[in-house]
């Protein structure tokens, strides 16, 4: 898969035909991955190339599910050629029809594209799905517009996936998204973990993603290749730390190698309990043993 960056515009000579899956991408949830799916499929029936066009950011004032590079890394999941990475601020005050001329047909050579049910464009989100599908079709082009997912009378949606997120169900996005996820340097920290025999990496979710609510989860960690069960803490660790700095600690269940400055990706499976202070640190050692228990039986 090849990335295209529509702001240098390098990268980014197209010269075949082209599908066109448009949306943010920023969840590719199940809501994404059907216009994904579709586009690569009437791709293989035209014998074009399949192209996602996306955003560096999220147009609205919302924090990101996935980062840049966490996006990439689901599109490419779905068989598609190439990643268009376009700046929102480029195209924000372009009208439907410029942004189709130049965009659509200009740079990305497009034949056909491929939208969701309540996708918008146009200066001031003026315009949708069925305009896309007039502007395609008065010049030779067509288009797909993908139903909505329902998942339990709930619409699946990056606003949904959100507030499941912030509330700390990140088990209920498990049936229509991948995990929420955190990729993050492995920072040093004060080692008290190894004091009382449960050794922990320390990260800081980046500033850009979306955090859960605070508070103890059943995780697993990617360390290169290989998977491993875990429990992670996201707050202030109140009872070892009086910084008031908020971050993600991490026991890696039957690992014990040196993970300072690596990058470790940890997934979010179920949220156990709240945040809390104990009076001692054996008080904290006897709950950690019952979160691990939790978590063995969780994977088991």
């Amino acid at each position: 898969m090849k990335i295209l960056d529509l702001k240098t515009m390098q990268q980014c000579e197209i010269s075949e035909n082209t599908v066109v899956a448009l949306g943010t991408f920023d969840g590719c949830h199940l809501g994404h991955t059907s216009v994904l799916s579709r586009a690569f499929l009437e791709a293989k029936r035209l014998k074009a190339k399949t192209v996602a066009y996306t955003f560096s950011t999220i147009p609205k004032n919302a924090s990101a599910i996935l980062t840049l590079d966490e996006k990439i890394r689901r599109i490419r999941n779905c068989h598609i050629d190439y990643v268009a990475i376009d700046e929102f601020e480029s195209v924000k005050e372009k009208s439907g029809e410029e942004f189709v001329n130049e965009v659509l047909f200009g740079r990305l050579r497009a034949v056909y594209a491929v939208c969701g049910f309540n996708y918008r464009f146009g200066k001031g989100a003026s315009c949708g799905a069925e305009n896309l599908t007039e502007m395609l079709e008065k010049n030779g082009g067509s288009v797909a517009i993908c139903d909505k997912v329902v998942y339990e009378d709930k619409t699946v949606s990056s606003t949904l996936i959100r507030e499941l997120i912030q509330d700390g169900e990140v088990e209920a996005i498990l049936p229509f998204s991948c995990p929420y996820s955190v990729y993050a340097r492995v920072e040093l920290g004060k080692q008290l973990g190894r004091t009382i025999g449960i050794p922990t990496i320390n990260q800081i979710i980046p500033d850009q993603k979306i955090k859960p609510k605070r508070g103890v989860y059943i995780t697993e960690c990617e360390i290169g290749e290989d998977v491993y069960p875990s429990i992670t803490n996201v707050g202030v660790r109140p009872t070892v730390e009086s910084s008031g700095v908020e971050n993600m600690e991490t026991h890696i269940i039957g690992y014990d190698g040196i993970l300072y400055s690596s990058y470790v990706r940890v997934n979010f499976y179920k949220r156990l309990r709240d945040e809390m202070t104990f009076d001692s640190l054996d008080s904290l050692k006897e709950q950690i043993a019952l979160d691990i228990s939790e978590a063995k039986k969780y994977f088991k």
